[in-house]
């Protein structure tokens, strides 16, 4: 039994080592502030009328001017809406000390400018 007591333990470390040094690490997740929500209500606010105009752009290029003008326009009013809620909400709650968890973005994008991330359906 010792005689299988070294071989059997050095076996089990090396395991324990390789499955430690190959296992994926954790993808980096921001890490968000007050400081952070009082900046994203206050632009996601001052920016929400950039929806509309956004709306009626990024329509009007997959579709038609006619569908764009019509179906892009009411798409980025409550759009611009939406922002503008999230952003007063943001702007309302910063000075709490939430949960990490709870001070991410309420919108995807996090801006009007950016690019929205992958859909799941």
């Amino acid at each position: 039994m010792k005689k299988l007591a070294l071989p059997l333990s050095l076996f089990l470390s090396i395991l324990t080592a390789s499955s430690a040094l190959f296992a994926e690490a954790p993808s980096p997740v921001k890490s968000y502030t007050w400081q952070d929500k009082l900046k994203r209500g206050a632009i996601n606010i001052i920016t929400s009328p950039i929806e509309v105009a956004r709306d009626i752009h990024n329509t009007t290029e997959e579709k038609n001017l006619l569908v764009g003008w019509t179906i892009g326009l009411v798409k980025g009013l409550g759009e611009g809406i939406l922002r503008f809620g999230a952003g007063v909400i943001d702007l309302l709650t910063f000075p709490f000390n939430f949960p990490e968890g709870r001070k991410a973005p309420l919108l995807d994008p996090e801006y009007v400018w950016q690019k929205p991330g992958p859909k799941y359906v």
